[in-house]
């Protein structure tokens, strides 16, 4: 529209080359055969309400010309000859008689005509279509039903003279029907609706579409097919509106009104360059000299000029356009594989059809003069090209909630991934804080209590006989208890074969003190989820009380340490230490070793058996497949 530039014509990115690509034969075949059948459909609803079969109705389809003098001639269609371009109306009378029959109410009815159209009865005048003219266009004319007044029916014989007047071109009358106003009403009412109730119902499509297009374009400034794809729709409303703007305010916007409609037709080239991306050759405002140069023709040259220059100037410009329009659509639908560009090349293409086919009809080709289909042309284009609009904004919101779907749930993955990490890098660092916390108190264990109770043992060897025994062993077990609690506090993750290594290093050389052999039968363990600091602990006094009480009640001279599958259900390894003693161990009052060793069972998760007998003391614990913290 005005005040545009070519290099933001189109609102969004630059044309691209089209890719060659195969002819779609099969989509333009179908869309030429839709066409094909509402052209057919079309043709046979206008025609629908020029069919009278009824009893008592006469129907005439030629009448004959009456001349200046009063003769007559032979009996021929009623219509003015075409290009008539003199000052005024080229103007033609017939006469028709016919034979009164009487019964009831008597009416004339008319399915279409063009031009204006004059009826006398009898010399008397009943009808002038000037005084009623149709909203699709001035010169067209609705269907006309007149009720013959029975004062100027005579017995027998009756004269109906028609008057026949164009202003440029052929002015034609179809058939005309004479019987009983009831059996000619209901044709009536079907082919007023044809004519003017569909039409209006187009209108105001039109209307709706042209908002609509008004106000996607007010939230999409940059994108110009919009605003013009409105402008078609509304001249074409606005236009249809000629004759009611004239009863109206009078005959100061018959002109520009009927301009508008010209306008709507040069403006569906610059409409077919956006709809297919490709830059305007010509800024949009060059399209509107067109228009304006018909408003000043009619405004200021004389008529009869002014009118010549319709068919020799601006018809001729109009269809140039239309033709550019034609191979850009062509060219982008054949070889881009662009579907809209074909729909509205298909509908176009179709309009033309209507255009040359009315070209026809008012030359005397096709008969028919009383049906003009290309009336609906400008509805037609203007509401398809919307209806291609609205689709692409359609898919175009639809690909918009898809992105944000798809964006919402990326975000939301990306969230909980980010938690995620958070909760990775938490976990890290509370394991990182807790690996130094461990590891300081490992270094004051092992340089402070393990170092004096080191010195105290190495004293008592070396005054063997100052230091009781009893107190030296004591030692030993103290320090070795202290370096248990120390490899309990190794992070090994949950490599439980590596835990319990620790542990044999530990206990064996307690064992060997003792006078005991220690049997390590323990191999091909599995992880087991949830060693920590505590669990293990739990586990190594456990082991450790079962060994020493092996060690210290049994008498036997080895205690075997050994691992096997759990039989219990929900629980992974068995772990047994075994001797081959005296046997007897039960829990006795005062000693709280074996209670102890159960709570710290229960407290794993893990289920602790004792069996004793004459061979020998066995302590199994099945431990859980996951340990409780």
């Amino acid at each position: 529209m005005p005040g545009e530039s070519p290099d933001n014509a189109l609102g969004a990115v630059p044309s691209v080359p089209a890719r060659a690509t195969a002819i779609p034969w099969a989509r333009i075949g179908t869309l030429l055969a839709a066409a094909l059948l509402l052209l057919l459909a079309l043709d046979q609803l206008m025609d629908a309400g020029a069919r009278v079969d009824a009893p008592g109705v006469q129907r005439f389809d030629v009448a004959a010309p009456m001349a200046a003098g009063g003769g007559e001639a032979a009996n021929e269609p009623m219509r003015v000859p075409g290009n008539c371009h003199v000052r005024g109306e080229c103007e033609r009378a017939y006469r028709i008689r016919f034979a009164h029959q009487g019964g009831g109410v008597q009416a004339l009815y008319i399915p279409q005509y063009t031009g204006n159209l004059r009826v006398a009865l009898n010399g008397v005048r009943v009808a002038d279509s000037s005084l009623a003219q149709t909203s699709l266009r001035l010169g067209q004319g609705a269907p006309m039903l007149v009720v013959l007044p029975p004062r100027l029916l005579q017995p027998g014989r009756n004269e109906l003279a028609f008057t026949l007047g164009a202003r440029m071109g052929a002015g034609a009358v179809g058939p005309v029907y004479v019987g009983p106003e009831g059996a000619l009403r209901r044709p009536y009412d079907v082919a007023l609706f044809m004519v003017l109730g569909l039409p209006r119902l187009m209108d105001g499509a039109l209307f709706g579409i042209g908002a609509i297009m008004l106000l996607i374009w007010f939230a999409r400034r940059h994108d110009h097919l919009y605003l013009l794809c409105a402008a078609i729709s509304l001249s074409f409303a606005f236009s249809s509106m000629t004759p009611i703007a004239a009863s109206a305010v009078g005959n100061e916007l018959v002109l520009p009104l009927n301009v508008l409609r010209y306008l709507g037709a040069c403006l569906v080239l610059p409409f077919a360059w956006h709809l297919v991306g490709r830059l305007p050759k010509a800024r949009t405002r060059w399209f509107l000299l067109p228009p304006l140069a018909m408003y000043l023709a009619f405004r200021f040259l004389p008529e009869a000029w002014a009118t010549l220059l319709v068919p020799l100037l601006f018809v001729p410009v109009a269809l140039a356009l239309a033709a550019v329009a034609l191979y850009e659509l062509w060219r982008a639908g054949t070889r881009g594989g662009d579907g809209n560009a074909l729909t509205l090349l298909a509908v176009i293409a179709f309009l033309l059809v209507l255009g040359i086919r009315d070209q026809l009809v008012m030359a005397g080709v096709l008969g028919k003069g009383y049906v003009l289909l290309a009336r609906f042309n400008g509805p037609l284009l203007a509401m398809m090209m919307g209806a291609i609009l609205l689709r692409r904004f359609a898919a175009g919101l639809a690909l918009l909630e898809d992105f944000n779907t798809r964006l919402h749930r990326d975000v939301a993955l990306a969230r909980e991934r980010l938690r995620e990490a958070f909760e990775r890098e938490q976990v890290q660092a509370r394991k990182a804080t807790l690996a130094a916390e461990r590891m300081r108190l490992m270094g004051d264990l092992h340089d402070g209590i393990a170092g004096q109770l080191v010195s105290i043992i190495a004293m008592g060897e070396r005054a063997p006989g100052d230091v009781p025994a009893e107190i030296t062993q004591a030692c030993h077990r103290a320090l070795t208890d202290l370096r248990l609690v120390v490899d309990s506090m190794e992070d090994v993750g949950d490599d439980l074969g590596m835990t319990l290594a620790a542990f044999r290093d530990r206990l064996e050389p307690q064992l060997r003190r003792s006078g005991v052999r220690l049997d390590w039968q323990v191999r091909n363990l599995p992880d087991l989820p949830g060693l920590s600091p505590a669990t293990t602990l739990a586990i190594f006094r456990i082991l450790q009380e079962a060994a020493n009480n092996a060690a210290r009640h049994s008498g036997s001279p080895v205690v075997e340490v050994a691992s096997s599958p759990s039989p219990r259900p929900g629980h992974g390894v068995r772990l047994s230490v075994r001797d081959h003693g005296r046997g007897g161990a039960a829990a006795r009052r005062g000693h709280y070793g074996m209670e102890n060793m159960r709570r710290r069972a229960e407290a794993l998760g893990a289920v602790l058996e004792v069996e004793s007998g004459e061979g020998g003391t066995c302590v199994t614990l099945d431990l859980p497949e996951r340990l409780q913290a």
